[in-house]
């Protein structure tokens, strides 16, 4: 069974997509124009954020990669740990890097709930915690996916 928690070794935005990409359309989650679309959307929309909680705390980043909705075939949020952190661009300042080890690919079918999505995994990085606990649980799937179902990021299916 396909879970919605992928470990990755990417060690660029291109790889990262391809990996996940491939995987995506296995399970027949995505078309096989979705990397494609991936891409020029990353390029065109950046995902990248950064969250500095300006209390003394390392800043740290994270990135929601998404398409287009006539390139998802479900409605499903994809976890990603990433070994190394990747270059991506912020969303609100693309002239400003993130390097991100943690990814939620959002794969959305429908016109709507994109934004509640959005507004969901957004607030989930900026609690402060949460990435952290992402990076201690490791590589260990059961409780990473306890841990964001507890947080309401994932459903329990």
């Amino acid at each position: 069974m396909f879970s919605d928690i992928l470990f990755t070794e990417a060690k660029t935005q291109e790889e990262l997509f391809e990996q996940v990409a491939n995987q995506l359309q296995t399970q027949v989650y995505v078309t096989a124009d979705y990397k494609e679309a991936l891409k020029k959307r990353e390029k065109d929309f950046p995902t990248g954020l950064k969250i500095d909680y300006k209390d003394g705390s390392d800043v740290l980043f994270a990135a929601i990669p998404h398409t287009e909705t006539q390139y998802c075939l479900v409605d499903r949020l994809v976890y990603v740990k990433n070994s190394f952190p990747i270059t991506f661009k912020h969303m609100i300042n693309p002239q400003e890097d993130c390097y991100a080890k943690h990814f939620f690919f959002i794969i959305n079918s429908k016109k709507s709930g994109q934004t509640q999505l959005l507004s969901n995994v957004i607030t989930f990085f900026i609690s402060k915690g949460n990435l952290q606990r992402l990076e201690d649980l490791g590589n260990h799937k059961k409780e990473i996916k306890d841990f964001l179902v507890e947080k309401g990021v994932l459903n329990n299916d």
